[in-house]
């Protein structure tokens, strides 16, 4: 076999993706061509790219999977070869195959393997006859509802329905009973058809409390596999994956020595080249199922790469250029542990719903040799609700787990988006979870802890001394420059300046010197007070706390969302500060709270005002949680609904999400016609009270 250089690629995909790939492209000597949609001109990739061209609508079924399109792209461009990326087109054979009518190499395995591989039922036959341990359960193609239930009665509940075709959470139900059948059915196929264009689903049994193990594998053409390691992929909202580690800190070497034999048994059996992913359940006792195969880049692929060294786009290129594989199974070797965290567009107090909007403000903590940031996105950028969710990811890598999780808290509150809900907050939380830093895993984490989703938690004893400082740092640091600007009546250049200043000034007029007298304050956090004596001057808070003297240092990030304070010189921390009215709004590690500074009479006074800060609470409507389209209505005007009854469905970011009653109702009238899109906040049901 001959190999080949390319000079040129076209990368068929947005975002984060892409530009991950033109990062190691362009190391490589490699020009890139991206494409865009209506919804995508001033993306972060477009910009970057060495060529740009407009691909059509925002809506992906006439963009990103437009094959005709793209091929046409690619032959004007003249690039040689296409790199899928992952999601759309990725795993389509019929793209390689319409790639390969132009003489234009797919970077990624053939569509035959494709074929048989991405194709979950054919996978599982594929997977049996090399001898892998599969899944129990139903592997032809379900035809209705009736089929459906009676697989899923044979299997015994609970059951999982599956696209066929497709990942990444999408077209994928649990079906705890006879009741649920028919809705998870509808909602299955009809999600599968919109995401990869074929709705076919198959059944197979749930296993409870799983954990979910993935391998990575490199194949090149002349039948060489490697096996990169496995990560663990537990923790999962939605059926979908939001943090991922490697190594797992639960199988032992003998499981996953077990696991690379089944995998390159696999990879061979169906001709396995560039890069996969092979992924198992696995239970309590070690027992582990395959589930399917990946036959493209991973999200998570950054983990690999810290504690391989390996550059896994690098490798798909390669492999697709005909090179043999550089490195060997016993060349192979994990060094440290690595911990990746997507940050998504998504409101995880209301079941993660995802959010679009533009960003307003983003921080990030700048990339390093261990901590790295993959982003497509920028102040300014939009977040779309015609793609998925995912916003940026943030990867950690230590010595050990434990290194690599202190340093993802680190990172994570360094991190602020503004003007888009996300998880940011959500995933803190995790990292700091008791049962996450010892490895309690399985893929029920999030709904066992989170039951009624994220809504922030208390700030514990530990933390209350460090809000308690922050609070004090950003009422008096402002009190100081607002004081300045009252007497100078100009805009200061500095903190520092602002503090000199205002110091200077009271000497002048006092005669005392250095610096101010500790005042008393009292600082509300959420609704319990604590008594402070504190200064502030030169930037530098002094203060005595529980009859201990502490010095605190800030600065503000460029958003002015973020604000890092230093006690004592020695403890550095980052806290997300926003004001709401006369409050401060404080968060870190996943803890929130509403914080005021008040002079001892003026905390007093406050006891006996009346709260006004009640949120009103409509009983009368029924509004919609998210921006979409509105697919499905499954109510009409007059019906009584129960608790828990679907009401309707909105899909959003290519996946269909149910509204279900949370109260007794009555329909009044329906607004929204079925096809139509909504606004966060519209309402969709208007209600007859009568049974509130």
């Amino acid at each position: 076999m001959t190999e080949k250089k390319y000079s040129k690629i076209l990368i068929a995909n947005r975002g984060e993706i892409a530009c991950r790939i033109i990062r190691t492209a362009r190391r490589m000597g490699i020009s890139c061509v991206c494409i865009y949609s209506d919804a995508d001109i001033n993306s972060v990739h477009v910009r970057q790219a060495d060529e740009s061209r407009y691909i059509g609508p925002s809506p992906s079924c006439i963009s990103y999977l437009n094959i005709e399109k793209i091929c046409e792209v690619a032959v004007e461009t003249g690039a040689q070869a296409v790199h899928p990326g992952y999601g759309f087109l990725a795993e389509n054979p019929d793209f390689p195959r319409a790639l390969q009518k132009h003489n234009i190499d797919f970077i990624g395995p053939s569509a035959e393997t494709i074929e048989v591989t991405a194709n979950k039922i054919t996978a599982k036959e594929a997977a049996r006859k090399a001898g892998v341990n599969v899944v129990p359960g139903y592997m032809g193609k379900i035809k209705d509802v009736a089929h459906a239930t009676s697989v899923a009665e044979e299997i015994s509940f609970p059951v999982m329905l599956k696209a066929a075709s497709g990942g990444g959470g999408k077209g994928m139900r649990i079906v705890n009973s006879k009741k649920e059948i028919e809705l998870a059915f509808t909602s299955t196929t009809t999600e599968a058809k919109k995401s990869f264009k074929d709705g076919s689903i198959f059944i197979e049994k749930y296993i409870e409390l799983p954990r979910h193990i993935e391998i990575q594998i490199i194949a090149d053409k002349y039948g060489n596999v490697v096996c990169l390691g496995e990560r663990e992929c537990s923790i999962q909202r939605n059926n979908q994956k939001i943090i991922e580690e490697t190594p797992s800190p639960f199988i032992s070497e003998k499981a996953r020595q077990e696991m690379y034999a089944q995998c390159v048994s696999l990879a061979k059996q169906v001709g396995y080249f560039s890069a996969g992913t092979f992924e198992f359940v696995i239970d309590k006792d070690q027992n582990f199922y395959f589930l399917e195969v990946n036959t493209r880049l991973q999200v998570e692929h950054p983990v690999t790469e810290f504690v391989t060294g390996i550059d896994i786009v690098e490798e798909m290129i390669r492999a697709s250029c005909g090179e043999k594989l550089r490195f060997s199974q016993d060349d192979f070797k994990l060094t440290g542990s690595a911990i990746e965290s997507r940050i998504c567009a998504e409101d995880p107090s209301k079941r993660f719903f995802p959010s679009s909007g533009r960003i307003k403000h983003y921080d990030k903590p700048n990339g390093n040799d261990y901590v790295r940031i993959d982003d497509g996105v920028a102040a300014g950028s939009e977040i779309s609700m015609f793609y998925d969710s995912m916003i940026a990811k943030v990867i950690t890598y230590g010595k050990d787990r434990i290194e690599a999780i202190s340093r993802m808290q680190k990172a994570l509150s360094e991190c602020y988006i503004g003007g888009v809900t996300n998880n940011i907050e959500f995933l803190e939380s995790i990292f700091h979870n008791p049962n996450f830093v010892v490895a309690k895993l399985h893929t029920r984490f999030i709904p066992d802890h989170y039951p009624n989703g994220f809504h922030g938690d208390f700030v514990t004893e530990e933390y209350i001394k460090i809000f308690i400082f922050a609070t004090l740092y950003v009422y008096l640091e402002n009190e100081e420059r607002y004081y300045y600007e009252a007497v100078n009546e100009t805009p200061p250049m500095s903190f520092q300046r602002v503090a000199l200043a205002s110091r200077k000034k009271e000497e002048s007029s006092t005669g005392i010197t250095g610096g101010h007298a500790r005042d008393l304050f009292i600082v509300r956090i959420n609704n319990n007070e604590y008594s402070v004596n504190a200064k502030y001057q030169d930037n530098t808070l002094t203060t005595i706390y529980n009859h201990n003297t502490y010095s605190v240092s800030g600065k503000w990030s460029s958003s002015y969302r973020l604000v890092y304070i230093t006690i004592n010189d020695d403890t550095n921390i980052a806290l997300k500060v926003e004001r709401q009215g006369s409050k401060l709004f404080v968060r870190h590690a996943g803890m929130q709270a509403k914080c005021c500074v008040l002079k001892p009479h003026v905390a007093e006074l406050s006891k006996f005002m009346l709260n006004n800060e009640t949120e009103g609470i409509s009983i009368d409507a029924v509004k919609s949680p998210i921006s979409g389209l509105l697919v499905k209505l499954h109510v009409n005007v007059g019906d009584q609904v129960e608790v828990g009854q679907p009401l309707f469905v909105v899909e959003a970011m290519k996946m269909e999400n149910i509204i279900c009653a949370e109260s007794e109702m009555v329909i009044k009238n329906i607004p929204v016609q079925e096809g139509k899109n909504v606004q966060i906040g519209d309402v969709v049901l208007a209600l007859n009270t009568a049974l509130s």
